[in-house]
């Protein structure tokens, strides 16, 4: 059966939103597994290529798909049902399949309002989504899929759950040349890959269960890991296929160290010298792993900070202190790793204006960081933090379920919207405009070869230095309902 995959845009205007999407990962090994078993498979990431609906109603009409599914963020939902809707108008025949983390927690409400939608396929897509496929090319029973949700006699029914894939060595390796063009990533709203990018999973699930993030809810706090031999193999093959850049998409990529320092002893070892991009949590940036880590060619690590104010990072149920975070960029630094960012959330329903400023200056006083990233909290379904909205009445779920929601207007609080944003815009051009953070941003560059290749391919791209700060610095002083 032949499978179109999509991956919508958020239907809003990014500052580079189309050249600096990252790969739909998620998609691909659904579309690996299905080519496995036989199936034909296309892909349509409308993150990155930014079609109209009509023409990727065209394009789908072309494709002439037994299936349609459409990956369901909370950012990206309203513009995947758009799309859904306008296939099936004009393929009626289609079955149409949502998934993916706003699917998951909303597919009620999904199948409910929406009767274009056949089916949602829950949590983890690989095999529920294949089994569904399978079925549907033989006319079978689909209520005997698991892990899926669909309609039965006027009513939303769920199918008993699918176990989790516990050894994800077994999963083929995902299928990069569904995509019809390269990818970047992004640095402070500027081209930031030096080379062909892409994206790398290590290992699935996270044990913690920060209330501002859906992952414990979706994969159960289950962690499952790739063996080190297995995540090299991928990275070998990447780099033979001309790949020069990677970023790690793990949920905790840093969880298990001895894993970590295996798979960088076996880039050592075999050579392959990729640039690397890193996400982890602070208390896990050991100097021994970042040493690593930098010996095999991580250039950009992004720490999940959060805050400077115990309170908060309490509240968040984070598990960390603002010291670990300020020994982590040290750890860092003195490793080797050359861009250091820090990732920080302000907005909490406990916090006060003077809360924030403590964040702020915290980020001020963070050596060695070489940029902060100030996100105004939002909350969406699956979030321990929309659920304690739901449950004291601060939320109508009935009303409020399809998009992404800035916390300060749900939760009681302290500061408005407008003036939470004022406040992230008003940090963001006092850190940039700082002399000396210039200065040594300056210094850095010129004697980084990675730098001045990605300031030669932004000067290539045409990108514009003054108008991107003074998007990036004025970004955020404009209320919106649905942040990315």
């Amino acid at each position: 059966m032949k499978v179109l995959l999509i991956n919508p845009d958020t239907g809003h205007a990014e500052r580079i939103e189309s050249q600096a999407a990252w790969p739909p990962l998620g998609l691909l090994y659904i579309g690996a597994v299905l080519q496995k078993a036989g199936h034909e498979v296309r892909v349509i990431d409308n993150g990155r290529i930014q079609l109209p609906v009509e023409k990727v109603v065209e394009r789908s009409k072309r494709e002439d798909p037994g299936v349609v599914g459409v990956s369901a963020l909370t950012p990206t939902f309203k513009q995947g049902v758009k799309t859904a809707r306008a296939i099936k108008a004009e393929m009626p025949d289609v079955k149409i399949v949502f998934g993916n983390y706003h699917a998951t927690f909303t597919y009620d409400r999904i199948l409910a309002k929406y009767p274009f939608v056949d089916y949602v396929v829950l949590g983890e897509g690989e095999f529920s989504f294949l089994e569904l496929v399978n079925t549907l090319e033989k006319n079978g029973d689909t209520k005997k899929v698991l892990g899926i949700a669909y309609r039965h006699d006027g009513d939303v029914a769920k199918a008993p759950p699918r176990p989790l894939v516990q050894n994800l060595d077994d999963l083929p390796t995902p299928d990069r040349s569904l995509l019809e063009q390269e990818y970047h990533s992004e640095i402070m709203g500027m081209l930031g890959s030096g080379g062909k990018f892409t994206t790398v999973l290590t290992s699935r699930g996270c044990p913690y269960s920060c209330r501002y993030c859906a992952c414990a809810a979706f994969s159960h706090r289950a962690v499952r890991f790739r063996s080190p031999e297995a995540v090299v193999a991928e990275m070998e093959q990447l780099y033979g296929e001309g790949y020069g850049e990677v970023g790690f998409v793990d949920d905790n990529l840093l969880l298990n160290r001895q894993r970590m320092e295996k798979i960088c002893d076996i880039l050592k070892e075999k050579k392959i010298r990729l640039n690397l991009w890193a996400e982890g949590r602070v208390d896990q940036a050991s100097r021994e792993v970042m040493r690593k880590f930098a010996e095999v060619g991580c250039k950009i690590i992004y720490f999940g900070m959060e805050s400077g104010n115990q309170k908060v990072l309490d509240y968040y149920a984070k598990k960390i202190t603002p010291e670990m975070s300020r020994k982590a960029v040290r750890n860092s630094k003195e490793a080797g790793i050359e861009n250091v960012v820090g990732s920080f959330i302000v907005g909490a329903p406990i916090e006060t204006e003077a809360d924030i400023r403590q964040t702020f200056d915290f980020a001020m006083s963070l050596k060695g960081m070489d940029f902060p990233q100030m996100n105004p909290l939002c909350i969406s379904p699956g979030m321990d933090l929309w659920e304690t909205a739901v449950r004291e009445g601060h939320l109508d779920e009935e009303e409020q379920w399809e998009e992404e929601l800035v916390a300060v207007n749900i939760y009681p609080s302290k500061l408005t919207e407008e003036a939470l944003l004022d406040m992230i815009g008003n940090f963001y051009s006092k850190f940039v405009m700082r002399p000396p953070f210039l200065f040594s941003q300056l210094l850095k560059t010129l004697a980084s070869d990675y730098r001045l290749k990605i300031l030669v391919k932004n000067i290539k791209a045409g990108t514009s230095f003054r108008e991107t700060i003074r998007q990036f610095t004025r970004f955020y002083g404009k209320p919106r309902n649905t942040l990315k």
